[in-house]
């Protein structure tokens, strides 16, 4: 017989109400094969109401609220997964990710690399999306050499399509920019 009046072996965290699995499974579908985005984005905050700690509702809810534009509520539900427990690369980067959009740049960089150190080594489409959210961060805060050296790092592990599509829209300013920068050390001009 077991002792029941001491239930500290229960993790409340970890319990999962079966209509939130259910709910989630289905807007999963709706999402990915009917395209019927506002019907799933019902169906996971029903299941996120069932079950608030419901990692998979959260994660596809946010990212259907990315996708929409709402990019708030989507960080809001990304950093609820968080503290539920989902600390994985793809939720640091989506964080991430929702930080740049918000122009909040010092803290995706602090996000980028913290999913790159979680990141497991086959994951390389991840890996460059980061690279990507972290160049364009470190360009947005005119911090060209950092940028440059993270670029010249990627090189090592990104392939070279990811490698070029990042090439393409950065390293040409990064270089002007650097060659900029160093015309003006060197001319003892200071811009006022």
């Amino acid at each position: 017989m077991q002792n029941t009046s001491n239930l500290s072996y229960i993790n409340s965290k970890k319990i999962i109400n079966m209509k939130s699995e259910v709910l989630f499974r289905e807007a999963e579908d709706d999402f990915f094969y009917f395209n019927k985005m506002n019907v799933a984005l019902k169906k996971l905050e029903e299941a996120i109401s069932l079950t608030p700690s419901h990692i998979k509702s959260l994660m596809l809810c946010a990212d259907i609220y990315f996708m929409k534009g709402k990019v708030k509520k989507a960080l809001s539900l990304y950093e609820t997964a968080k503290l539920y427990g989902q600390k994985d690369a793809r939720c640091f980067a989506s964080i991430a990710n929702c930080l740049y959009s918000l122009s909040n740049y010092e803290e995706s960089i602090s996000f980028v690399d913290k999913a790159i150190a979680i990141l497991k080594n086959d994951d390389y489409s991840l890996y460059s999306q980061l690279i990507e959210i972290k160049i364009n961060s470190l360009v947005e805060l005119k911090k060209y050499k950092q940028a440059y050296i993270t670029f010249i790092q990627a090189q090592n592990v990104i392939d070279s399509v990811s490698l070029k599509n990042i090439y393409n829209s950065n390293y040409e300013l990064i270089n002007e920019k650097l060659k900029l920068q160093k015309k003006l050390r060197q001319s003892n001009l200071k811009i006022v």
